[in-house]
């Protein structure tokens, strides 16, 4: 039986595909099975660079003992944008890929995805179909790349779910529109995949070939943190200005506004700020007033007064 050829970095020579993990504290976060996953990759013509955001553990040791990836460290934590585009800035490859350092690959996630963006030469990205994961990489359910239109997260990228761990970009494109929004501490790659959309096509490949893994969660940490609200604020500001009126943009736009206010409200909620948590909720309400949701929230919160 023929083995594998072995995997070896491009160094001299323009690689086809620059594969890029941003890695934070991943010396016990499943980073080597990450790295793993893309050594283990079909398509051979590629770099691995690992972006370490300024980790406070050992990996720094787990990535320079392995020789085939490429090292770069942050002097300071800038979050999983900041580190993304650093890779991007130092990638030598024609199409670049980022895997975030608790997902996995597919052996055959680039030759695939590699495979139907060269065959259509205008598009700035394939993105694929995936399975979430236990932390255990048990397979819980099947997640599928296209989404319903009802939110402007949706609505604005044509129902495409670009996840970040499950696309292929054009290098070129992803330059064009500025990469990732380093101002943005979540939904970094929704805000992408909107400019992108605006100005190329994008593809989907519904095959399932990466796996991203979910966490044990509890009720305490369902309730988003201040710097997450923060950025979804300026999400929603940014992008709502191109909802117009009467469109279902702008009731798509309606429904996050309330989305979000009643997180917001669940937030002073937990904070003891009784009088903010029933002012968010009454936006809420404002915003989406068929919510029953909203209404009782709003209630629960004027009892308590």
């Amino acid at each position: 039986m023929m083995m594998a050829e072995p995997f070896r970095p491009t160094v001299d020579s323009m690689p086809t595909v620059t594969a890029i993990i941003p890695a934070y504290n991943g010396a016990t976060r499943y980073l080597e099975l990450a790295i793993r996953s893309v050594l283990s990759q079909t398509f051979r013509d590629l770099e691995l660079i690992v972006v370490d955001d300024a980790s406070t553990d050992d990996t720094s040791r787990l990535v320079l003992g392995i020789p085939q990836a490429r090292y770069i460290r942050r002097a300071e934590n800038g979050g999983q944008a900041a580190a993304r585009n650093d890779g991007a800035r130092q990638a030598k490859g024609e199409y670049l890929a980022f895997l975030d350092q608790d997902d996995l690959w597919e052996p055959n996630f680039l030759e695939e995805t590699l495979a139907i963006l060269r065959t259509n030469p205008d598009a700035a990205v394939v993105h694929c179909d995936g399975f979430q994961v236990s932390e255990r990489n048990e397979i819980l359910y099947y997640d599928h790349a296209m989404m319903d239109l009802v939110s402007i997260t949706q609505i604005l990228r044509g129902g495409h779910d670009v996840a970040t761990s499950g696309s292929l970009f054009r290098k070129t494109c992803f330059d064009t529109v500025g990469g990732y929004d380093e101002r943005l501490t979540i939904w970094e790659d929704i805000d992408l995949a909107i400019r992108l959309y605006r100005e190329y096509p994008l593809m989907h490949h519904p095959k399932p070939l990466y796996r991203h893994r979910l966490y044990t969660r509890n009720v305490s940490r369902e309730i988003p943190s201040e710097k997450a609200l923060q950025a979804r604020r300026y999400f929603l500001d940014t992008h709502g200005q191109s909802c117009r009126p009467g469109t279902p943009e702008a009731r798509g736009l309606a429904r996050d506004w309330a989305h979000y206010y009643g997180d917001l409200g669940k937030f002073y909620a937990r904070e003891g700020r009784l009088a903010e948590a029933r002012e968010a909720f009454w936006l809420a309400v404002r915003h989406n007033p068929l919510s029953s949701k909203s209404w009782l929230r709003l209630l629960r919160a004027c009892l308590k007064a």
